[in-house]
């Protein structure tokens, strides 16, 4: 992994929305981050939580039993 991609696997919800929020709002314009998640909580969670942020895009991809969530700062 790099310094853009945080790994949440085995963490149980409300700790990866908790953290992702967080990490989302010290991004700075232009960043990307990605997150790996393993709890389906997360990726129903975080996109309702991001959506309040203005200029944040979120792609999620399915990776076996977990999911990358791909955050962009416009």
């Amino acid at each position: 992994m790099n310094e853009n991609e945080i790994n949440l696997e085995g963490k149980i919800c409300p700790f990866p929305v908790m953290h992702i929020v967080r990490e989302v709002d010290m991004m700075k314009s232009g960043e990307t981050l990605k997150f790996f998640v393993d709890d389906p909580l997360a990726i129903k969670s975080v996109p309702e939580e991001l959506e309040e942020i203005p200029g944040i895009s979120v792609n999620i991809i399915a990776s076996g039993r977990s999911w990358e969530i791909i955050v962009t700062k416009a």
